[in-house]
């Protein structure tokens, strides 16, 4: 069984994130970019499955500009078979990147794919599911735990009243949780190993997909700065301004 792993580079979590002055998009300058923690997830569980002789090659794919060949070599050092470069000069939609992983999928004939439920920053949570869509797969949401015996999938998944277990054959795609599997530490060994190893890299329009995005950003803003608490001095005076229909914030 192949597994595909799609991969992401997103600003480090650990970075404040700054808007260009004429809010055109996120103004990048001196901005550190890494592995999405929940793309992380996914392609550490893809590791433990084939070691534990479930899947039989892990091949990891990542869509944007050539800055993507670096964590693409990351991929590597941390134990994957193969890594894919496709290749577009401009930001795409997330429908666009899931016609885009379909055809991947589809050509290497994949039976399972593995992907972060968001990219960190956006927080969209759009193209695991778009992606079985297209594929007509069944589709595994919010993975916290995963196990796969003969061709049947089980997974448990978080839910808004706590976990529920779900269960699929492949083929299958699953949206990983960030706790699903810790990522193992990457030795310098595997990455000079990962550097001197040639990826692959196709253009996204020779793909043979619909590469039109009906949905553009217009304009990124900051979100509004919250009014400041007000300090009350009993419960007695907390219920009679929530009942003045005050609230709790003052107007600045």
């Amino acid at each position: 069984m192949k597994i595909l792993v799609p991969i992401k580079r997103v600003i480090d979590p650990s970075f404040k994130v700054r808007l260009k002055p004429d809010h055109s998009g996120l103004d990048m300058a001196y901005m550190k970019m890494v592995m999405n923690p929940y793309d992380e997830a996914a392609l550490e569980a893809a590791l433990q499955l084939k070691e534990q002789g479930v899947a039989t090659q892990v091949l990891t794919v990542s869509c944007g500009t050539d800055d993507c060949v670096e964590t693409l070599r990351t991929t590597l050092a941390m134990g994957a078979d193969e890594a894919l470069f496709i290749e577009a000069r401009y930001a795409m939609s997330p429908l666009v990147v899931a016609r885009l992983l379909k055809a991947v999928a589809v050509r290497e004939d994949c039976e399972l794919v593995l992907i972060g439920r968001q990219g960190m920053g956006n927080d969209g949570n759009q193209v695991g599911p778009m992606l079985a869509a297209l594929l007509g797969w069944p589709c595994l949401p919010f993975a916290e735990a995963l196990t796969i015996e003969g061709a049947n999938v089980r997974t448990r998944c978080k839910t808004d009243h706590g976990s529920e277990v779900l269960e699929a054959a492949l083929p299958t795609l699953v949206v990983v949780e960030i706790g699903l599997a810790a990522p193992r530490y990457v030795s310098m060994p595997n990455l000079m190993k990962a550097k001197k190893r040639k990826i692959p890299a196709v253009a996204a329009e020779t793909l043979g997909v619909d590469m039109e995005m009906n949905v553009a950003v217009a304009q990124l803003r900051s979100s509004p700065e919250r009014s400041r608490g007000v300090m009350l001095p009993d419960s007695a005076a907390l219920v009679e301004r929530l009942r003045a229909g005050h609230g709790l914030f003052e107007n600045r």
